[in-house]
């Protein structure tokens, strides 16, 4: 595919566009395509990518043998000038979580045995770390949607979409000559009473798996991390990025997808079990531990969990009715599946909301909320547009965005540059996580936004 193919549409346009026309057509590759210029500033979406980063290597190629050496890697990576506001907080939070992710995770895996998926240069699975192989992380799609648009091959602007046989594509009967020439077939169109230059390019969805794993019988699963202020369960059964992922990974892979794992990361730390002034451990029921820790502290203070006083047995089994075979408030991950009618329903969906974004008539107008204030980076942009301010949105738009780039592989994050220099030089990450876990307390604000796709 050339650069100029990849016009493509994600779960997070369709999510746009069904909020707010104005802002999709700003940020679409198939419109504005614009994107911010420089580091991302959003402390959420920093933080969601660092985390990600986190599990992205240690169930890959483990670079760095330990999570929190990822994130911590991912942390340095970035200037002092460079990092958003409160990252060094989110990064004893961060450490925080990890740590406890990784007594968690061993523990809940037990019954899955889940293992990443490993994959050669077709797509097939095979023996991690053989010539050729690829651990299935950051997996990225993308689908052909099997509808064709004509761009002006100039300023990359979607005209309409392509039917052949069009009067106003003026040489289209070129094209099997320059097929069998090896060459781009060269066309130009009537468009406004001009004749211009033009490309006829393919849609696409595309995508981004957070990774791949294999049961202890062999079904795969996509697996998803989100981080947020508190799981939330409710949305599951309806979530467009499950339904979405779930068809396309079996037409990419060509494969049988069993189910989804989505696994959810509060901004929170799980601490030891609190002790009074008197030495004793308190029973407080507000305290923020688990079942599992505060079974770990009467054991090593009292031989077993019998042989503990009956109140810290009742304050365990209180515990123990907080929690699920999913998780408990800290982590927990939920397994959705989709019917073969609902993958075909996804497919529906996906097609009408396309027809849709191609309509050239269509009013690209705001849909303005409460929500606005933090949900949208382009609102003083929006607000200056309905002002009548237009020499004021040419002007924030040259200097705050520019053009998102066409080919998405060649997209490469700067932090993710200089890690990959870590890495080659074989830069060591000191193991300095003891942390007072007691002693911090630090929730990151919550605005909803989690790191998507």
């Amino acid at each position: 595919m050339d650069n100029l193919s990849k016009f493509t549409i994600r779960t997070s346009d369709r999510r746009v566009f069904r909020r707010c026309l104005r802002k999709w057509g700003w940020q679409s590759s198939l419109k504005g395509n614009l994107q911010r210029k420089g580091t991302e500033q959003n402390i959420h979406f920093w933080f969601g990518s660092a985390i990600h980063f986190a599990m992205e290597d240690y169930f890959s190629y483990n670079y760095f043998g330990d999570p929190r050496k990822a994130f911590k890697a991912y942390y340095n990576a970035f200037d002092k000038d460079t990092l958003p506001d409160g990252a060094e907080d989110a990064y004893d939070l961060g450490i925080a979580m990890l740590t406890y992710f990784l007594d968690w995770y061993p523990r809940y895996n037990k019954q899955w045995d889940f293992q990443t998926l490993w994959l050669n240069e077709n797509n097939k699975p095979c023996v991690p770390f053989s010539e050729g192989a690829k651990p299935a992380v950051e997996q990225r799609f993308f689908i052909d949607l099997d509808i064709k648009v004509i761009v002006n091959a100039k300023t990359e602007e979607i005209i309409c979409e392509y039917k052949e046989g069009d009067p106003q594509l003026i040489n289209q009967n070129a094209f099997d000559m320059f097929r069998l020439a090896d060459q781009e077939p060269e066309y130009t169109y009537m468009h406004k009473g001009k004749e211009i230059p033009i490309k006829i390019v393919p849609i696409y969805y595309h995508g981004t798996m957070d990774r791949l794993v294999i049961d202890r019988y062999g079904r795969w699963w996509i697996l998803d991390y989100k981080t947020a202020k508190g799981a939330d369960t409710n949305k599951l059964d309806t979530d467009d990025q499950i339904s979405a992922y779930l068809w396309a990974a079996e037409k990419w892979f060509g494969h049988p997808i069993y189910g989804f794992v989505y696994l959810q990361l509060t901004k929170d730390i799980a601490k030891k079990p609190k002790r009074l002034k008197s030495g004793e451990l308190s029973v407080d029921k507000k305290q923020k531990t688990t079942h599992y820790l505060v079974r770990q502290e009467l054991i090593n203070e009292f031989g077993s969990v019998q042989k503990a006083p009956m109140k810290y047995i009742d304050f365990l089994n209180h515990l123990a009715e907080q929690e699920t075979p999913e998780g408990d408030r800290f982590i927990r991950w939920d397994f959705i599946q989709r019917n073969k009618e609902q993958l075909e329903a996804t497919y529906r969906h996906i097609m009408g909301e396309l027809q849709l974004m191609l309509n050239s008539d269509l009013y690209l107008y705001p849909n303005p909320t409460r929500d606005c204030i933090w949900d949208c980076p382009l609102r003083h942009v929006c607000l200056a547009i309905d002002d009548g301010r237009n020499s004021e949105v040419a002007l924030i738009l040259d200097n705050e965005y520019e053009a998102r780039p066409r080919q998405e592989d060649g997209q490469k994050e700067e932090w993710r540059m200089k890690i990959n220099e870590m890495i080659k030089e074989g830069v060591v990450i000191e193991d300095d996580f003891d942390i007072d876990f007691d002693g911090i307390n630090i929730i990151l604000p919550d605005d909803n936004k989690t790191k998507e796709e």
